[in-house]
């Protein structure tokens, strides 16, 4: 078949079967209500446009309507198609599965492509949508039922959906409290002209959460002494020793402190906002916990611990967003799933290349392998040298190294799984050894270069200017 497996699927659905004895219905779903048109695999309108709305009621009017179709035409077999629209098609689609079995999902961007194929281009309503849809459940352009995740499967999807939004959220937060913390501290988080910031990890230091739940304005720090600095923070629950004390109080007397009455506000709304930081934290915890117990579960578990530079909650938000491995029958159909792939654009002799990805898949998933390839490519010596491998050798930009480390942890990934093996690569197929011994070259330059820079020398001086030029010569 032209398209491959997939088409073949669809005609062996509906091999031997008279067209006009085949019924399709399209159905456009939204929050409130859907609207649905029932058809025959010859293109002949049977019923509709009609809407039905999201009630039981409406459901069994609907479920009537379509067996006065079956009935009318004597339909031997019965095709749905429809969007997965955001939460709303979910519960939709596992009624019809329940009740009529043959359930396909066509992609929202198929359906804009064929709104287009037909010259309506700017052109969006929900009947020329249903038209589209019923169009390409005929052609077999959809993709199973999806949604029979169950039990610890369908709860990692759900978590993982969930904490991927809470962790928008808390950047966001973040960023808002950076952005304050910047008026009321000015320089806080300076590294202009090599400064060093007060605090390496904001986020990860309790003295700066100390700082914020002080309430304390640079003025009032900065007319405190070290031992008056340590009484308020053990005011407010929190340690600070004599040195963090002495480190806050140097600093802050370099800020060009703000008038007390213009960040008064600030420091009420800055610690407003780390109340709902810390919550967030809190919950979001307590799901990664359970996450982590729940993948263990799994036949992925196996993947625990075995990579370094992958947490466990990384593992199972992979899980939860590519859902059982056994779907899927290369890796490179997973890393198909995420989008990150690369578009394609031969004719005849001509390949055009250096595109960009197709972004067509899960969009969840995608961010989750682009968050696991940048930590694989800091903590796993493997990966961190393919990378270089990549971006010295090769010359690739960064972000198409990335994905391509994307691409070989997925393979990896699934191959350890498929084979029940362990972490162990083979570098036969890349020039490790020359990379290292590239990057080890570098390494010395970069040394002697320091070095030559800042030994003295009856030749150069320290800014690299020849001795000769600036002692005169002796008179003879």
């Amino acid at each position: 078949y032209i398209r491959g497996e997939k088409e073949e699927r669809f005609k062996r659905k509906i091999k031997g079967i008279e067209k006009k004895k085949i019924l399709g219905i399209s159905i456009d779903v939204s929050k409130d209500y859907h609207k649905a048109l029932i058809f025959d695999f010859e293109g002949r309108v049977v019923d509709g446009p009609f809407e039905f709305d999201v009630f039981k009621d409406g459901y069994e009017n609907f479920k009537q309507r379509v067996g006065e179709a079956i009935e009318k035409k004597g339909a031997k077999k019965i095709f749905f198609g429809l969007e997965p629209t955001g939460p709303y098609h979910e519960n939709l689609a596992r009624y019809l599965k329940e009740n009529f079995k043959e359930v396909e999902f066509i992609n929202p961007s198929a359906t804009y492509a064929n709104r287009a194929q037909d010259m309506l281009v700017g052109l969006k309503t929900d009947d020329i949508d249903l038209g589209a849809i019923g169009d390409l459940l005929m052609r077999g352009k959809g993709y199973e039922y999806n949604l029979g995740e169950a039990g610890v499967y369908l709860s990692l999807k759900e978590e993982t959906f969930w904490r991927e939004k809470k962790l928008k959220m808390q950047t966001r937060l973040k960023n808002q409290i950076k952005a304050r913390l910047n008026k009321i501290y000015p320089g806080l988080m300076s590294k202009y002209k090599a400064n060093e910031p007060l605090f390496s990890d904001l986020w990860r230091s309790r003295v700066a959460r100390g700082l914020i739940r002080s309430r304390l304005t640079p003025a009032q720090i900065q007319s405190m002494k070290a031992e008056e600095l340590i009484g308020e923070f053990e005011r407010i629950g929190y340690a600070l020793t004599r040195k963090w004390a002495e480190k806050i109080a140097h600093y802050t007397k370099r800020i060009l402190a703000p008038h007390d009455k213009i960040v008064e506000i600030d420091l009420d709304l800055v610690n407003r906002d780390l109340n709902l930081l810390e919550a967030l934290e809190t919950e979001m915890s307590i799901v990664e916990k359970r996450m982590i117990e729940e993948v263990k579960e799994t036949d992925s578990s196996f993947l625990l611990g075995k990579i370094k530079g992958l947490s466990d909650v990384m593992i199972a938000s992979f899980v939860g967003a590519a859902g059982r491995i056994e779907n899927y029958k290369l890796g490179k159909q997973i890393f198909s799933k995420s989008g990150l792939s690369s578009k394609v654009n031969q004719s005849g002799r001509r390949n055009i290349k250096g595109l960009g990805i197709r972004r067509v898949g899960s969009k969840i998933l995608r961010s989750i392998l682009f968050k696991m390839a940048d930590s694989v490519k800091k903590h796993n010596p493997y990966f961190a040298l393919y990378y270089s491998y990549l971006t010295e050798e090769k010359g690739k930009f960064w972000k198409k190294a990335h994905i391509a480390v994307s691409n070989k942890m997925v393979r990896v990934m699934f191959a350890m799984l498929r084979d029940r093996a362990d972490f162990n690569p083979p570098t036969a197929k890349i020039d490790y050894l020359e990379m290292l011994f590239s990057q080890r070259r570098n390494r010395r330059r970069q040394e002697r270069k320091k070095e030559k820079e800042n030994s003295p020398s009856p030749f150069f001086s320290p800014k690299g200017i020849r001795a000769s030029e600036r002692i005169p010569s002796p008179v003879r």
